[in-house]
Protein backbone atom coordinates (compact mmCIF):
# COMPACT_ATOMS: atom_id res chain seq x y z
CA UNK A 1 0.00 0.00 0.00
CA UNK A 2 1.27 3.48 -0.80
CA UNK A 3 2.98 5.35 2.01
CA UNK A 4 0.69 8.28 1.16
CA UNK A 5 -2.44 6.20 1.81
CA UNK A 6 -3.46 8.10 4.94
CA UNK A 7 -2.89 11.69 3.83
CA UNK A 8 -6.18 13.53 4.00
CA UNK A 9 -8.34 10.48 4.57
CA UNK A 10 -11.99 10.99 5.37
CA UNK A 11 -12.68 12.96 8.52
CA UNK A 12 -14.22 9.89 10.18
CA UNK A 13 -10.90 8.06 9.79
CA UNK A 14 -8.72 10.63 11.54
CA UNK A 15 -8.81 11.67 15.18
CA UNK A 16 -11.34 14.39 15.79
CA UNK A 17 -10.37 17.63 17.48
CA UNK A 18 -11.86 16.60 20.81
CA UNK A 19 -9.81 13.41 20.93
CA UNK A 20 -6.64 15.32 20.17
CA UNK A 21 -7.44 17.96 22.77
CA UNK A 22 -7.77 15.25 25.44
CA UNK A 23 -4.74 13.40 24.14
CA UNK A 24 -2.56 16.47 24.53
CA UNK A 25 -3.77 17.41 28.01
CA UNK A 26 -1.55 17.16 31.02
CA UNK A 27 -2.23 17.37 34.69
CA UNK A 28 -1.06 20.29 36.83
CA UNK A 29 2.32 18.66 37.46
CA UNK A 30 2.97 18.46 33.72
CA UNK A 31 2.57 14.67 33.48
CA UNK A 32 0.30 12.72 31.16
CA UNK A 33 -2.94 11.62 32.77
CA UNK A 34 -4.01 7.97 32.79
CA UNK A 35 -6.78 8.75 30.29
CA UNK A 36 -4.24 10.28 27.97
CA UNK A 37 -1.91 7.30 28.25
CA UNK A 38 -4.80 4.97 27.42
CA UNK A 39 -5.67 6.90 24.29
CA UNK A 40 -2.07 6.75 23.12
CA UNK A 41 -2.23 3.02 22.58
CA UNK A 42 -5.25 3.33 20.25
CA UNK A 43 -4.12 6.25 18.10
CA UNK A 44 -1.49 5.97 15.42
CA UNK A 45 1.27 8.50 14.83
CA UNK A 46 0.36 8.35 11.17
CA UNK A 47 -3.15 9.63 11.87
CA UNK A 48 -1.90 12.38 14.14
CA UNK A 49 0.53 13.73 11.57
CA UNK A 50 -2.14 13.63 8.86
CA UNK A 51 -4.53 15.52 11.10
CA UNK A 52 -2.10 18.35 11.81
CA UNK A 53 -1.14 18.70 8.13
CA UNK A 54 -4.78 18.87 7.10
CA UNK A 55 -5.53 21.38 9.85
CA UNK A 56 -2.60 23.50 8.66
CA UNK A 57 -3.89 23.52 5.08
CA UNK A 58 -7.36 24.56 6.25
CA UNK A 59 -5.89 27.47 8.24
CA UNK A 60 -3.73 28.77 5.40
CA UNK A 61 -0.47 27.82 7.11
CA UNK A 62 2.84 28.28 5.31
CA UNK A 63 5.04 26.35 7.79
CA UNK A 64 4.44 23.63 10.37
CA UNK A 65 6.97 23.41 13.21
CA UNK A 66 7.33 20.32 15.42
CA UNK A 67 9.72 21.34 18.21
CA UNK A 68 11.08 18.96 20.86
CA UNK A 69 11.30 20.21 24.44
CA UNK A 70 12.08 18.36 27.64
CA UNK A 71 8.52 17.38 28.58
CA UNK A 72 6.47 17.99 25.45
CA UNK A 73 6.46 18.47 21.67
CA UNK A 74 5.24 21.89 20.59
CA UNK A 75 3.33 22.34 17.32
CA UNK A 76 3.48 25.83 15.83
CA UNK A 77 1.96 27.13 12.59
CA UNK A 78 3.24 30.15 10.68
CA UNK A 79 0.12 31.93 9.45
CA UNK A 80 0.41 35.17 7.47
CA UNK A 81 4.02 35.47 8.58
CA UNK A 82 3.33 35.04 12.32
CA UNK A 83 4.13 31.93 14.35
CA UNK A 84 1.30 30.65 16.53
CA UNK A 85 1.50 27.85 19.08
CA UNK A 86 -1.25 25.37 18.22
CA UNK A 87 -0.75 22.49 20.66
CA UNK A 88 1.62 20.78 23.07
CA UNK A 89 1.76 17.01 22.66
CA UNK A 90 3.28 14.34 24.93
CA UNK A 91 7.02 13.99 24.47
CA UNK A 92 6.78 10.24 23.77
CA UNK A 93 5.09 11.05 20.45
CA UNK A 94 8.26 12.68 19.17
CA UNK A 95 10.15 9.63 17.91
CA UNK A 96 7.16 8.32 15.96
CA UNK A 97 6.48 11.71 14.36
CA UNK A 98 10.08 12.05 13.20
CA UNK A 99 10.09 8.53 11.79
CA UNK A 100 6.83 9.08 9.91
CA UNK A 101 8.12 12.31 8.36
CA UNK A 102 11.35 10.61 7.31
CA UNK A 103 9.39 7.80 5.66
CA UNK A 104 7.26 10.29 3.71
CA UNK A 105 10.35 12.17 2.51
CA UNK A 106 12.47 9.03 1.93
CA UNK A 107 15.15 10.19 4.35
CA UNK A 108 17.45 8.03 6.48
CA UNK A 109 15.42 6.93 9.49
CA UNK A 110 18.43 5.94 11.60
CA UNK A 111 20.41 9.14 10.90
CA UNK A 112 19.96 11.57 13.79
CA UNK A 113 23.31 13.36 13.84
CA UNK A 114 23.15 15.60 10.76
CA UNK A 115 20.47 17.80 9.15
CA UNK A 116 18.32 16.21 6.45
CA UNK A 117 16.10 17.80 3.81
CA UNK A 118 13.40 16.27 1.65
CA UNK A 119 9.99 16.82 0.15
CA UNK A 120 6.74 15.08 -0.77
CA UNK A 121 3.50 16.05 -2.49
CA UNK A 122 -0.12 16.00 -1.41
CA UNK A 123 -3.50 17.06 -2.75
CA UNK A 124 -6.26 18.84 -0.84
CA UNK A 125 -9.42 19.24 -2.91
CA UNK A 126 -8.39 20.99 -6.13
CA UNK A 127 -5.14 22.27 -4.60
CA UNK A 128 -1.81 20.55 -4.94
CA UNK A 129 0.99 21.14 -2.46
CA UNK A 130 4.70 20.44 -2.39
CA UNK A 131 5.75 19.91 1.20
CA UNK A 132 9.39 20.84 1.78
CA UNK A 133 10.83 19.26 4.92
CA UNK A 134 13.84 20.26 7.02
CA UNK A 135 14.97 18.09 9.94
CA UNK A 136 17.54 19.61 12.30
CA UNK A 137 19.23 17.70 15.15
CA UNK A 138 18.67 19.52 18.43
CA UNK A 139 20.01 19.03 21.94
CA UNK A 140 16.82 17.25 23.06
CA UNK A 141 15.94 15.67 19.72
CA UNK A 142 15.28 16.44 16.07
CA UNK A 143 13.17 19.46 15.16
CA UNK A 144 10.98 19.38 12.03
CA UNK A 145 9.83 22.24 9.81
CA UNK A 146 7.42 21.45 6.98
CA UNK A 147 6.82 24.22 4.41
CA UNK A 148 3.58 23.97 2.46
CA UNK A 149 4.01 25.29 -1.08
CA UNK A 150 0.97 25.40 -3.32
CA UNK A 151 2.24 24.06 -6.62
CA UNK A 152 -0.49 25.01 -9.09
CA UNK A 153 0.61 27.50 -11.75
CA UNK A 154 -2.39 29.76 -11.20
CA UNK A 155 -0.94 30.61 -7.77
CA UNK A 156 1.44 32.98 -9.53
CA UNK A 157 0.24 36.18 -11.11
CA UNK A 158 1.24 39.80 -10.72
CA UNK A 159 -2.30 40.67 -9.63
CA UNK A 160 -2.26 38.07 -6.84
CA UNK A 161 0.77 39.75 -5.31
CA UNK A 162 -1.65 42.29 -3.87
CA UNK A 163 0.41 45.30 -4.95
CA UNK A 164 -1.20 48.53 -6.11
CA UNK A 165 -2.38 48.78 -9.72
CA UNK A 166 0.18 51.49 -10.50
CA UNK A 167 2.96 49.24 -9.18
CA UNK A 168 1.73 46.32 -11.29
CA UNK A 169 1.72 48.61 -14.32
CA UNK A 170 5.31 49.73 -13.65
CA UNK A 171 6.39 46.13 -13.17
CA UNK A 172 4.74 44.97 -16.41
CA UNK A 173 6.53 47.74 -18.28
CA UNK A 174 9.85 46.77 -16.70
CA UNK A 175 9.61 43.05 -17.51
CA UNK A 176 8.69 43.71 -21.14
CA UNK A 177 12.39 44.12 -21.95
CA UNK A 178 14.19 41.35 -23.84
CA UNK A 179 17.61 41.42 -22.15
CA UNK A 180 19.40 42.70 -19.09
CA UNK A 181 19.12 41.99 -15.38
CA UNK A 182 16.17 42.55 -13.07
CA UNK A 183 16.85 42.06 -9.37
CA UNK A 184 14.40 41.54 -6.49
CA UNK A 185 15.77 42.65 -3.11
CA UNK A 186 14.56 42.00 0.41
CA UNK A 187 15.21 39.95 3.54
CA UNK A 188 14.43 36.26 3.95
CA UNK A 189 10.68 35.64 3.92
CA UNK A 190 9.75 38.81 2.05
CA UNK A 191 8.24 36.95 -0.92
CA UNK A 192 11.09 37.40 -3.41
CA UNK A 193 10.72 33.92 -4.90
CA UNK A 194 6.95 34.30 -5.33
CA UNK A 195 7.49 37.59 -7.18
CA UNK A 196 10.08 35.99 -9.47
CA UNK A 197 7.74 33.07 -10.24
CA UNK A 198 4.93 35.53 -10.96
CA UNK A 199 7.19 37.35 -13.41
CA UNK A 200 8.18 34.06 -15.07
CA UNK A 201 4.52 33.05 -15.31
CA UNK A 202 3.74 36.39 -16.99
CA UNK A 203 6.53 36.45 -19.58
CA UNK A 204 7.11 32.78 -20.41
CA UNK A 205 5.65 31.38 -23.62
CA UNK A 206 6.11 28.34 -25.90
CA UNK A 207 8.44 30.45 -28.05
CA UNK A 208 10.81 31.28 -25.16
CA UNK A 209 12.97 28.84 -23.23
CA UNK A 210 13.15 29.44 -19.47
CA UNK A 211 15.73 27.82 -17.18
CA UNK A 212 15.98 28.37 -13.42
CA UNK A 213 18.72 27.49 -10.94
CA UNK A 214 17.53 27.53 -7.33
CA UNK A 215 18.58 26.50 -3.84
CA UNK A 216 16.31 24.63 -3.48
CA UNK A 217 13.63 24.48 -6.18
CA UNK A 218 10.67 25.94 -4.29
CA UNK A 219 7.83 25.39 -6.75
CA UNK A 220 7.72 22.89 -9.59
CA UNK A 221 6.33 24.64 -12.66
CA UNK A 222 5.05 23.04 -15.85
CA UNK A 223 7.02 23.94 -18.97
CA UNK A 224 9.98 25.42 -17.05
CA UNK A 225 13.43 23.80 -16.89
CA UNK A 226 14.44 23.88 -13.22
CA UNK A 227 17.85 23.02 -11.76
CA UNK A 228 18.61 22.55 -8.07
CA UNK A 229 21.88 23.68 -6.48
CA UNK A 230 23.92 21.00 -4.70
CA UNK A 231 27.12 22.55 -3.40
CA UNK A 232 28.38 19.30 -1.84
CA UNK A 233 29.03 17.92 -5.33
CA UNK A 234 30.14 21.22 -6.86
CA UNK A 235 26.76 22.16 -8.35
CA UNK A 236 26.92 25.80 -7.30
CA UNK A 237 24.94 28.71 -8.74
CA UNK A 238 27.94 29.66 -10.85
CA UNK A 239 28.55 26.11 -12.14
CA UNK A 240 24.90 25.63 -13.03
CA UNK A 241 24.73 29.05 -14.70
CA UNK A 242 27.73 28.30 -16.91
CA UNK A 243 26.09 25.09 -18.15
CA UNK A 244 22.70 26.76 -18.57
CA UNK A 245 24.12 29.20 -21.10
CA UNK A 246 24.95 26.27 -23.39
CA UNK A 247 21.25 25.30 -23.33
CA UNK A 248 20.34 28.42 -25.37
CA UNK A 249 17.74 29.88 -22.97
CA UNK A 250 15.91 33.15 -23.51
CA UNK A 251 15.17 33.76 -19.83
CA UNK A 252 17.32 32.72 -16.88
CA UNK A 253 16.26 32.78 -13.25
CA UNK A 254 19.09 32.65 -10.72
CA UNK A 255 17.73 32.02 -7.22
CA UNK A 256 20.26 34.34 -5.60
CA UNK A 257 23.36 36.32 -6.56
CA UNK A 258 25.56 35.72 -3.55
CA UNK A 259 29.13 35.92 -4.87
CA UNK A 260 31.25 37.66 -7.49
CA UNK A 261 31.50 34.64 -9.80
CA UNK A 262 27.72 34.18 -10.04
CA UNK A 263 27.22 37.92 -10.55
CA UNK A 264 29.77 38.11 -13.36
CA UNK A 265 28.32 35.10 -15.22
CA UNK A 266 24.81 36.56 -14.88
CA UNK A 267 26.04 39.87 -16.28
CA UNK A 268 27.78 38.09 -19.15
CA UNK A 269 24.50 36.35 -19.95
CA UNK A 270 22.67 39.68 -19.93
CA UNK A 271 25.27 41.22 -22.24
CA UNK A 272 24.74 38.40 -24.76
CA UNK A 273 21.01 38.95 -25.09
CA UNK A 274 19.47 37.01 -22.20
CA UNK A 275 16.95 38.29 -19.67
CA UNK A 276 18.26 37.41 -16.22
CA UNK A 277 16.09 37.48 -13.08
CA UNK A 278 17.58 37.10 -9.63
CA UNK A 279 17.49 38.14 -5.97
CA UNK A 280 19.91 39.77 -3.55
CA UNK A 281 19.69 40.34 0.17
CA UNK A 282 19.43 44.11 0.52
CA UNK A 283 17.21 46.51 2.45
CA UNK A 284 15.91 48.45 -0.57
CA UNK A 285 16.38 49.01 -4.31
CA UNK A 286 19.32 51.40 -4.08
CA UNK A 287 21.07 49.28 -1.47
CA UNK A 288 20.79 46.33 -3.90
CA UNK A 289 22.96 48.26 -6.37
CA UNK A 290 25.56 48.80 -3.65
CA UNK A 291 25.40 45.08 -2.86
CA UNK A 292 26.27 44.14 -6.45
CA UNK A 293 29.18 46.57 -6.46
CA UNK A 294 30.41 45.28 -3.09
CA UNK A 295 30.62 41.78 -4.59
CA UNK A 296 33.38 43.14 -6.82
CA UNK A 297 31.49 43.51 -10.10
CA UNK A 298 32.88 46.42 -12.17
CA UNK A 299 30.54 49.40 -11.97
CA UNK A 300 30.42 49.85 -15.75
CA UNK A 301 29.07 46.30 -16.16
CA UNK A 302 26.38 46.83 -13.53
CA UNK A 303 25.41 50.10 -15.22
CA UNK A 304 25.30 48.46 -18.66
CA UNK A 305 23.14 45.47 -17.72
CA UNK A 306 20.91 46.41 -14.78
CA UNK A 307 17.42 47.32 -16.02
CA UNK A 308 15.48 47.52 -12.79
CA UNK A 309 15.37 46.64 -9.10
CA UNK A 310 12.40 45.67 -6.96
CA UNK A 311 12.44 45.77 -3.19
CA UNK A 312 9.58 44.31 -1.22
CA UNK A 313 8.05 43.36 2.10
CA UNK A 314 4.90 41.41 2.95
CA UNK A 315 2.03 42.91 4.93
CA UNK A 316 -0.76 40.96 6.60
CA UNK A 317 -4.06 41.58 4.84
CA UNK A 318 -7.19 42.28 6.82
CA UNK A 319 -9.79 39.55 6.41
CA UNK A 320 -12.32 40.92 3.89
CA UNK A 321 -15.17 39.04 5.58
CA UNK A 322 -14.88 40.68 9.00
CA UNK A 323 -12.85 43.87 8.51
CA UNK A 324 -14.15 46.80 10.56
CA UNK A 325 -14.05 50.53 9.95
CA UNK A 326 -11.69 52.24 12.35
CA UNK A 327 -11.32 55.78 13.65
CA UNK A 328 -8.59 57.83 12.03
CA UNK A 329 -6.28 59.58 14.49
CA UNK A 330 -4.06 62.18 12.74
CA UNK A 331 -1.69 62.30 15.70
CA UNK A 332 -0.81 58.63 15.10
CA UNK A 333 0.53 59.36 11.61
CA UNK A 334 2.20 62.60 12.70
CA UNK A 335 4.01 60.71 15.41
CA UNK A 336 5.36 57.84 13.27
CA UNK A 337 5.71 59.65 9.92
CA UNK A 338 5.77 63.43 10.29
CA UNK A 339 7.00 63.78 6.71
CA UNK A 340 4.00 61.97 5.22
CA UNK A 341 1.33 64.30 3.75
CA UNK A 342 -2.03 63.21 5.14
CA UNK A 343 -4.56 62.97 2.28
CA UNK A 344 -7.93 64.70 2.46
CA UNK A 345 -9.73 61.36 2.49
CA UNK A 346 -8.50 58.67 4.84
CA UNK A 347 -10.03 55.21 5.32
CA UNK A 348 -8.81 53.33 8.37
CA UNK A 349 -9.62 49.65 8.83
CA UNK A 350 -9.26 47.35 11.83
CA UNK A 351 -9.21 43.55 12.16
CA UNK A 352 -12.41 41.81 13.21
CA UNK A 353 -12.56 38.08 13.68
CA UNK A 354 -14.63 35.37 12.02
CA UNK A 355 -14.60 31.66 11.17
CA UNK A 356 -12.94 32.22 7.80
CA UNK A 357 -9.87 33.77 9.41
CA UNK A 358 -10.03 31.58 12.55
CA UNK A 359 -10.77 34.66 14.62
CA UNK A 360 -7.46 36.35 13.78
CA UNK A 361 -8.87 39.22 11.72
CA UNK A 362 -6.20 38.65 9.06
CA UNK A 363 -6.17 36.43 6.01
CA UNK A 364 -3.30 36.26 3.56
CA UNK A 365 -0.54 38.73 2.79
CA UNK A 366 0.12 41.30 0.12
CA UNK A 367 3.34 42.62 -1.32
CA UNK A 368 4.52 46.15 -0.71
CA UNK A 369 6.84 46.81 -3.65
CA UNK A 370 9.33 49.59 -4.37
CA UNK A 371 10.32 49.72 -8.05
CA UNK A 372 13.45 51.42 -9.40
CA UNK A 373 13.76 51.64 -13.19
CA UNK A 374 17.33 52.35 -14.28
CA UNK A 375 17.33 55.54 -16.33
CA UNK A 376 20.29 56.91 -18.28
CA UNK A 377 21.05 59.36 -15.49
CA UNK A 378 21.06 56.60 -12.86
CA UNK A 379 23.22 54.47 -15.17
CA UNK A 380 25.83 57.26 -15.15
CA UNK A 381 25.69 57.46 -11.36
CA UNK A 382 26.22 53.70 -11.04
CA UNK A 383 29.10 53.81 -13.52
CA UNK A 384 30.94 56.42 -11.44
CA UNK A 385 29.95 54.72 -8.17
CA UNK A 386 27.68 57.44 -6.90
CA UNK A 387 26.60 57.02 -3.28
CA UNK A 388 23.20 55.71 -2.26
CA UNK A 389 21.76 59.08 -1.26
CA UNK A 390 22.62 60.53 -4.66
CA UNK A 391 21.04 57.64 -6.57
CA UNK A 392 18.00 57.60 -4.30
CA UNK A 393 17.53 61.34 -4.73
CA UNK A 394 17.60 60.98 -8.53
CA UNK A 395 15.18 58.08 -8.41
CA UNK A 396 12.78 60.14 -6.28
CA UNK A 397 12.98 62.97 -8.81
CA UNK A 398 12.03 60.47 -11.51
CA UNK A 399 8.95 59.43 -9.56
CA UNK A 400 10.04 56.45 -7.46
CA UNK A 401 8.05 55.94 -4.26
CA UNK A 402 9.82 54.35 -1.32
CA UNK A 403 8.71 51.27 0.59
CA UNK A 404 7.88 53.47 3.57
CA UNK A 405 5.64 55.77 1.52
CA UNK A 406 3.84 52.86 -0.14
CA UNK A 407 3.20 51.17 3.22
CA UNK A 408 1.70 54.40 4.58
CA UNK A 409 -0.52 54.70 1.52
CA UNK A 410 -1.81 51.15 2.01
CA UNK A 411 -2.74 52.18 5.57
CA UNK A 412 -4.61 55.41 4.75
CA UNK A 413 -6.50 53.55 2.00
CA UNK A 414 -7.74 51.00 4.54
CA UNK A 415 -5.89 48.06 2.98
CA UNK A 416 -3.73 47.20 5.99
CA UNK A 417 -4.28 47.81 9.69
CA UNK A 418 -2.25 49.75 12.22
CA UNK A 419 -0.48 46.66 13.55
CA UNK A 420 0.63 45.61 10.05
CA UNK A 421 1.84 49.14 9.29
CA UNK A 422 3.93 49.35 12.43
CA UNK A 423 5.40 45.93 11.66
CA UNK A 424 6.39 47.02 8.17
CA UNK A 425 7.98 50.26 9.37
CA UNK A 426 9.95 48.33 12.00
CA UNK A 427 11.29 45.99 9.28
CA UNK A 428 12.42 48.95 7.19
CA UNK A 429 14.21 50.81 9.97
Amino acid sequence: MSMFRSLFRKRSQIPNAEDLEEYAQKDESGNMTAAVAAKKSSSSTEEFLDYWIEKAVEMGTSDIHFERYRTYVKIRYRIDGKLKTIKKLPVNLHSGLVTRVKILTKLKIDEKRIPQDGRFSLTKGSKKFDVRVSILPGYLGECIVMRLLQSTSDSFSLQKLGAREQDISKLEQLISIQNGIIVVAGPTGSGKSTTLYSIIHKISSPERKVITVEDPVEYQLEGINQVSVNETIGMTFAAALRSMLRQAPNIILVGEIRDKETAEIAIRAALTGHLVLSTVHAKDTVNAITRLLDLGVPSYLVAATLRGVLSQRLARKLCPHCVKKGTFKPEFLKDIAPEFPIPSEVVVSEPGGCERCSGRGYRGRQAVIEILSISEEIQKMIDRKGDEDEIRGQARQEGMETLREIALQHYVQGEIGQEALLGLLAEMS
